[in-house]
């Protein structure tokens, strides 16, 4: 028995050795996501679409070039202003009926135009952006508590480029992998797509392109429904489903707002959605798409504090958590690439209380 059982280690440790060889976190189909290569992997719009998000565009030029724009210089003053004069032309066209902000989203603007309702325009919002920038520049984190950021230098920031709102596009092509090659039952995502605003350079920013999802009418985001029905939808999570959720959304596409994004629809059994695509703030453009060790080592990283934000999702479901503790035990390239950087999940009560 002893032998039997070294024999199967043995079997298990070849078997994840193989798999830990052939997996990337960084590609589709094969292919390195960069911010050169991601507007040619990303799915090109039927006709219909894409007729109607030029005319959105050209449309509304102005507003989404006030959304997205940096202004230069980039001083604290103008930074600061940057946040009012968006808010204010956002508010302008709601009250014109003309567009409308969706969700609770703090750090976007999800935008749906009256004139175009079949798709929505997700932008990072520009506190976000100026977030990431700071991070990306070597700076500190806004979410550091001794982090001034008045005392940041902005003239290191005004003109690096970034990828937020861009990497729904990235996430999207993860997260559509995974689902059709696992054949997926129940987890679904949105059609995601980058379109280039007229008159800005071609260059991959989120100055430069807006992400474009179709929108999905009748879907629930759970953390917007009253709590009693949340518990009730998460405790219905099938082991099926909860297995997608957890080895797609957050192991393979690494969607770090899994639990706070998402969505069901009104079927039964329900569909399990992820809308909210984009990569947080504390990331480099340096390693856009998780490229090199470095990448590769925050990858690790988000996946493992979405595994824990999750787990936090299920404190009082004890069943469910259990089986996504589990999960996250079994998956044998995970439990690899934790060891590789020594970060592991952290699924005490206590931790998970405070997170």
């Amino acid at each position: 028995m002893r032998h039997l059982v070294i024999f199967l280690s043995l079997i298990m440790f070849f078997i994840s050795q193989a798999m830990d060889e052939q997996y990337s976190c960084s590609t589709y189909k094969g292919q390195e996501i960069t911010p050169k290569s991601l507007l040619r992997l990303t799915p090109k719009m039927s006709p219909t679409l894409k007729q109607e998000v030029k005319d959105c565009l050209t449309k509304y030029n102005v507003f989404i070039k006030q959304l997205v724009s940096t202004p230069h210089p980039l001083t604290h003053e103008n930074r600061k202003q940057k946040t009012i004069d968006n808010f204010a032309i956002i508010k302008e066209y709601e009250d014109k009926g003309l567009v409308k902000r969706l969700g609770k989203d703090n750090m976007n603007y999800v935008l749906r135009f009256s004139d175009y309702p079949n798709f929505t325009m997700p932008i990072n919002r520009w506190g976000s952006r100026m977030a990431y920038l700071f991070y990306a520049s070597g700076q500190g984190s806004v979410l550091d508590p001794n982090f001034k950021a008045d005392e940041a230098d902005c003239e290191k920031i005004e003109h690096i480029p970034s990828f937020q709102g861009c990497s729904r596009a990235a996430h999207y092509l993860r997260l559509k992998e995974f689902i059709k090659n696992k054949n997926c039952k129940s987890l679904r995502t949105t059609p995601t797509y980058l379109v280039h605003i007229p008159g800005q350079p071609k260059e991959l920013s989120d100055e430069n392109y807006v992400p474009i999802q179709i929108w999905v009418p009748n879907l629930k985001k759970l953390k917007e429904l009253p709590l009693d029905e949340q518990r009730e939808i998460r405790r219905n999570i099938s082991p099926a489903a909860l297995k997608e959720i957890h080895d797609g959304a957050v192991v393979y596409a690494a969607l770090w707002d899994t639990a706070g994004s998402l969505c069901v629809d009104d079927q039964q059994p329900p569909h399990y959605y992820m809308i909210d695509l984009e990569e947080p703030f504390n990331h480099k453009p340096q390693f856009f798409y998780f490229q090199g060790k470095e990448g590769e080592k925050k990858y690790v990283e988000d996946v493992v504090i979405t595994l824990e934000r999750v787990a936090k999702f299920f404190l009082d479901i004890p069943e469910q958590l259990e089986r996504w503790k589990e999960l996250t035990e079994n998956h044998l390239i995970l439990k690899r690439l934790c060891l590789k950087y020594d970060i592991y999940p952290n699924f005490d009560p206590e931790h998970l209380k405070n997170r």
